[in-house]
């Protein structure tokens, strides 16, 4: 039977998701059963670097008894891993949802359209609501780092006092701007809209950067120990505590950071946008949050395109000033998580194409675009190709690259790698760029005839978008175990309680954070939602 009028046909289209989750399932099988037992993978980095670990210095050796969680020997890691890769969500939802917020409310203000005040006030309560749960989380994690490693933890703040300080001064200005913001939403002059959204994200990344000095001081200290002069606020001279601060990898880290925050938010919004396009059977809605997916798929990818570059330059200081560590993610045992990152953001890029290609076919047929049409495919079917490069494990069959039995593999080489990263990076910038140049203008007559696949695409690319941004926290932990303060404060118990978290343990845990996350997330987008009333011009 022929569509009805006004009705896209799906037929044959759902094929192309069907494709795109069994190469993810393929990949997980594949990595977790044949690639990180043939890495070294299942060895933890406590017993490989156990010769390290007897080297550190005694007064930085844990002497309080190290308390039993009742999970085995990963107990306190889980714990301390569920709370803080669950927060990270939370936090990036205003470390990238601000900035989207500030171009709702500049976008609203240059156009005076509705739509897009009415997502700035959902996008502005969203993270009022959540607000407190991110906190929290932190808070949870500071107690279990106290309780967990009281050695480390008082080292750290003696360290770090000064920039949890402000970190925690610019908390509350952030609590100010957002809610301020959100509570005078068209009750304020346009000036003072814009000085609250400004302010929103300029404290939260200041914020961030306060806490990232002590993030990115754990895996490249300001010095080879810790030396205090003095007892108090003040033990060591200025000079030293900058370094510590504003150590190699603090600016490469928060710029991936924002890049990485401002992904994951868009292909929330997308995820949560195709959620409520189901819901709601009105035609106004169903125009409005057609659109909303696709603005968030915009900013998704406009974030994902910075992100290899951003990755790049931070592993180079990373093997500048850390060799080592950089060793262990790349050509040691921990180099399938690695795979496990670039694995997920190449399925990524060939969805977001599938989710053009399908979004946008009914529009180029129309327009007679068949270059653009043709382009499209032809992005996705080269992501994917691309992919299975960035896939391949450099080497097999031993802890290190360089060890006696392993074989190298042909196709992993990093050469390769880098020209697939390049060739993800410009399909990304290429997509963008058609969108917003060449069909502007155009879209807003489509609005409202999604199909099956493009739904289950931009889904998709919300639950790999926010599963990338787990999968990065757990990578830069794993680069300095057993260390709490890279070779300098170890973590305590030794082979009693290897680190990092094995693979199938933090698989599942994953899988946990992902279900809750998501269940809170839509939970509250039913909440903080502003519907369109009324049938307008979207």
């Amino acid at each position: 039977m022929p569509p009805a009028s006004g009705e896209y046909d799906t037929r044959g289209d759902i094929w192309k998701i069907a494709g795109i989750l069994v190469a993810l399932a393929l990949f997980i099988i594949v990595l977790y059963g044949y690639v990180i037992p043939l890495q070294g993978g299942l060895i933890s980095s406590t017993a490989i670097r156990s010769s390290d670990l007897s080297g550190a210095e005694p007064q930085f050796q844990e002497q309080m008894p190290i308390q039993e969680v009742d999970l085995g020997a990963s107990g306190r890691s889980i714990f301390i891993a569920f709370v803080m890769l669950t927060h990270i969500l939370f936090a990036n939802l205003h470390l990238g949802g601000a900035w989207v917020l500030l171009s709702l409310v500049i976008l609203f203000l240059a156009s005076r359209k509705e739509r897009y005040s009415r997502l700035g006030k959902s996008v502005a309560l969203f993270n009022v609501i959540l607000f407190s749960a991110g906190a929290t989380l932190a808070a949870t994690g500071v107690l279990f780092f106290i309780a967990l490693y009281p050695t480390f933890a008082t080292q750290g703040f003696h360290i770090y006092w000064w920039p949890l300080l402000v970190e925690a001064i610019l908390f509350g200005v952030e609590i100010f701007f957002v809610y301020t913001l959100w509570f005078t939403w068209a009750r304020i002059g346009a000036a003072w809209h814009v000085l609250l959204a400004v302010g929103y994200p300029v404290s939260i990344y200041l914020q961030t950067l306060a806490i990232d000095t002590f993030v990115s001081g754990m895996l490249t200290p300001g010095a080879k120990t810790i030396t205090w002069g003095a007892p108090g606020l003040l033990g060591m001279p200025w000079a030293e505590y900058l370094q510590w601060w504003f150590n190699p990898t603090l600016w490469p880290l928060q710029s991936h950071r924002v890049a990485a925050a401002i992904s994951f938010f868009g292909f929330l919004l997308a995820f949560l946008a195709m959620l409520h396009f189901h819901d709601r059977t009105d035609p106004p809605s169903k125009k409005y949050w057609d659109w909303v997916g696709s603005f968030g798929i915009l900013w998704g990818l406009l974030g994902l395109i910075a992100q290899p570059l951003l990755g790049l330059w931070y592993m180079y200081t990373i093997f500048t000033h850390q060799n080592q560590a950089f060793t262990n993610i790349m050509t040691g045992p921990r180099a399938w998580e690695m795979l496990m990152m670039v694995g997920l953001l190449s399925l990524l890029i060939v969805t977001v194409s599938v989710y053009f290609v399908e979004r946008r076919e009914r529009l180029l047929v129309r327009l007679g675009r068949h270059d653009i049409r043709t382009l499209f495919r032809a992005f996705a079917l080269i992501a994917g190709v691309a992919g299975l490069v960035l896939v391949q494990p450099a080497w097999l069959g031993g802890i290190m690259e360089h060890d006696a039995g392993t074989w190298l593999n042909p196709i992993g080489i990093m050469y390769y790698k880098h020209i697939a990263l390049l060739v993800l990076i410009a399909i990304g910038a290429i997509i963008v760029g058609i969108d917003l140049l060449a069909l502007r203008g155009r879209r807003d007559e489509e609005w409202g005839n999604l199909s099956r696949a493009s739904r289950m695409a931009a889904l998709i690319a919300g639950a790999l978008g926010t599963w990338i941004v787990i999968v990065m926290g757990y990578v830069r932990e794993s680069a300095r175990s057993p260390w709490l303060f890279y070779q300098i404060v170890p973590v305590p118990g030794e082979q009693t309680y290897p680190t990092p978290v094995p693979a199938y343990q933090i698989f599942v845990l994953w899988l946990i954070i992902l279900g809750l996350v998501f269940a809170i997330f839509w939970f509250t987008s039913r909440v903080t939602s502003y519907h369109p009333e009324r049938e307008e011009e979207v």
